[in-house]
């Protein structure tokens, strides 16, 4: 698609837009298949597709224009009751929306589209079963005229206007009978045109408009400097007018032949707004118009209208802002520390107290501002509802169950939880990977789970709910389950560990092993799983936001998934701990306990070091040796405390040098230059501006593991 001549910015707002109204018509189309009476989802679904069709058309992208008008058209026949919502339907406008995202992003790129729309157009007329034209809405002539004639301010206001070389028009429309909001489109007709020149009059006039006298049309006298087809565009574009005429203003009086009139649901997909504009049209008063008149829902109206005031932000400009921010803090206590020197060197200098006082009003200001642009990137940009994914992933469900002959209903929970935006970002490939799994490898098919005693229609649910500091996000299935014995069986034949290994696993542990690279239960490759990837993917990525992936399963009965993730990646609750000379900071979600590592406690077992104590053996883990540093008296020689750890079913004990303080901790990442470092998750600045590394505590807990599984092999071999 061409986009010469658009500026970058108008086209960077409107894929902004676009991808919103993609996303809006994904989630409601679905939607609409499972709830096909609900007239609220099909308005909502119609208005998007008008809105995308407007702004598309109006920056003369003609195949999304066209594309969107053939799924207009269709939508408006399930809207009249013309057609019935079925599976048939929704799969046309599916591939219709496939379509719009590929035409989407090959603007994004600047790319030529090869994509052909003609099959999408003609499946979607098919399934449609045209009925005929629609019929024409009758717009009455009334006596516009003579209110011109009968006004001589207004009659001369016209003939000065025209005399300037401006053009003159009357501008009829009709709205839908026996709407509620009559009044207020009439007025937001009136605010459509004002930008655009001067409204002279209009039947009914503004005083009958805001007393509610009026009917289902309207007229109006305006001059202005723009085409005939540009006001017809803007008032055509106002929720519920059904017929938009313009024609020119000829001198005596007399109207010339109309430029446009075309009812409202027959306009070409080189009319309408941009996407921005249609949004701002339909006014949603909430709960509280409930039991209003409409005189007191029109008054609400034009109140909204003028205190809504919004902005919007590149996310990237608002990050670097907080970047700068938290360069400041740490530079606000480096020169509060030089004043503090400065005055117990200098007690009674002059210069060194106003620097004191400067310091600590520099102090004071850095702080207000550091507090301001964490409430603007945690609640305006990092915190997001999690339902902005969840709502992805019905789609993705019902092409999965359909394609594979199955029967699932999908049930979403807890949308409205609020989560890091980059903890979202983050996690969507390992839901993915999960959902695919839990249609292919838990869900039966609807003939065994009948003979099972199941009902044929399979149950997933995803939900997420905060719990201490932290969002859990659980997905289950009542499906045949994981069982322990066929992951043994499997992790051996595919050389993940051997029968001797598998055989002294616990049921737990067996499970576990479905995270391990390579492992599949699956005999042959499909498009949805058997290459073994995608559970070892989901365990990583989420220990890359340190979180924590648990399973809960029953032969069977189903299985459960259970995601703990932190709120937010961009600070946390760390425990500080020094090793070797360095400081770490371990989220504090993972830790269990803290203490004094004796000798006494450790022990060594086939060439792994553990920690006997009460409650149980653990595995040891020396931080010195995992982080390559020594320590001043040695590699061991300091590491008398210990911090347990805990990630799965297993803790672990890791020997550090000291323990320092529990602190709010800033994450910053590594950057590009230094990349993806084993074992470090990332980095965060001091007061004193001394350098801490954030642990990755599942890299540790692995290598622990690691360790405790290779030490076994020897015994295996002496055997």
């Amino acid at each position: 698609m061409d986009t010469a001549g658009i500026d970058a910015d108008e086209l960077k707002v409107f894929l902004q837009e676009a991808d919103e109204q993609i996303q809006l018509l994904d989630e409601d189309i679905i939607r609409m298949e499972r709830e096909p009476d609900d007239t609220e989802i099909l308005q909502e679904i119609f208005r998007a597709a008008h809105t995308l069709k407007g702004s598309s058309s109006m920056l003369g992208f003609q195949q999304m224009a066209g594309l969107t008008h053939a799924m207009e058209d269709t939508l408006d026949k399930v809207r009249s009751g013309n057609l019935a919502v079925s599976s048939a339907l929704v799969d046309a406008l599916l591939q219709g929306l496939d379509a719009l995202k590929v035409l989407k992003e090959n603007l994004a790129s600047g790319d030529e589209s090869e994509l052909d729309i003609a099959p999408l157009v003609a499946a979607l007329h098919a399934v449609a079963e045209p009925d005929g034209e629609a019929a024409s809405v009758d717009i009455a002539t009334s006596s516009i005229q003579a209110v011109v004639a009968a006004d001589p301010a207004v009659t001369e206001r016209l003939e000065a206007a025209i005399a300037k070389g401006l053009n003159a028009y009357i501008v009829r429309l009709a709205i839908a009978p026996g709407t509620d909001w009559a009044a207020v489109r009439c007025m937001q007709a009136v605010n459509e045109l004002a930008p655009l020149g001067e409204v002279l009059c209009s039947v009914p006039s503004q005083e009958e408009i805001e007393q509610e006298k009026v009917g289902s049309q309207m007229e109006l006298v305006m001059v202005t400097g723009e085409a005939g087809d540009t006001i017809r565009a803007a008032v055509s574009s106002v929720e519920d007018i059904k017929a938009v005429e313009v024609e020119p203003w000829r001198a005596g009086g007399e109207a010339g032949s109309a430029v446009a009139s075309l009812p409202a649901d027959e306009r070409t997909a080189d009319e309408g707004p941009s996407g921005e504009d249609a949004e701002q049209r339909v006014i949603d008063l909430g709960s509280g118009a409930c039991g209003k008149t409409q005189r007191e829902q029109l008054e609400m109206a034009a109140h909204k209208i003028e205190t809504q005031q919004t902005i919007r932000i590149d996310i990237d400009r608002l990050d670097a802002l907080m970047n700068m921010v938290g360069e400041l803090v740490i530079d606000r206590t480096r020169v509060v520390q030089i004043s503090k020197a400065l005055q117990a060197r200098y007690r009674d200098d002059d210069m060194v107290d106003a620097l004191a006082g400067t310091s600590d009003h520099i102090a004071k200001i850095v702080g207000e501002l550091n507090d301001g642009m964490m409430q603007v990137r945690m609640l305006q940009v990092r915190m997001l509802p999690i339902g902005t994914l969840f709502n992805k992933f019905p789609r993705l469900v019902r092409d999965l169950s359909h394609n594979s002959g199955k029967e699932v209903e999908f049930v979403t929970e807890g949308g409205d939880t609020e989560i890091d935006r980059s903890v979202i970002e983050k996690i969507k490939d390992p839901l993915v990977h999960l959902l695919r799994n839990a249609l292919d490898h838990g869900v039966e098919s609807p003939e065994t789970r009948k003979a099972a005693g199941k009902p044929a229609q399979a149950l997933v649910r995803l939900s997420a709910h905060h719990e201490q500091g932290n969002i859990i996000i659980t997905l289950e299935d009542d499906g045949k389950g994981i069982d322990p014995t066929v992951i043994r069986q499997a992790a051996v034949k595919k050389g993940v560990v051997t029968t001797e290994v598998a055989d002294r696993l616990s049921d737990a542990e067996a499970i576990d092993l479905i995270f391990e690279a390579g492992m599949s239960t699956k005999e042959e490759v499909t498009e949805v799983s058997g290459r073994g990837v995608g559970m070892d993917v989901v365990r990583r990525s989420i220990a890359e936001v340190n979180g924590l992936v648990k399973i809960d399963t029953k032969v069977g009965v189903g299985t459960t998934f259970t995601l703990q993730l932190p709120l937010t990646l961009a600070t946390f609750r760390g425990l500080l701990v020094e090793s070797g000379g360095a400081v770490f900071a371990i989220p504090l979600s993972y830790v269990q306990e803290t203490g004094r590592l004796e000798s006494s406690f450790i022990e060594t077992i086939i060439d792994a070091e553990v920690v006997n104590r009460e409650g149980g053996v653990l595995p040891l883990l020396r931080l010195s040796a995992f982080s390559q540093m020594e320590s001043e008296n040695g590699r061991h020689g300091r590491e008398d405390f210990m911090v347990i750890v805990q990630a799965g079913d297993k803790p672990v004990a890791v020997a550090v040098d000291a323990l320092r303080a529990q602190q709010e901790i800033v994450v910053k990442t590594l950057g590009a230059y230094i990349g993806q470092t084993e074992g470090i998750a990332g980095a965060s600045i001091l007061g004193d501006g001394q350098v801490v590394l954030i642990l990755d505590v599942a890299s540790l807990l692995k290598a622990a593991m690691q360790g405790s599984r290779s030490a076994q092999e020897p015994e295996r071999r002496a055997s």
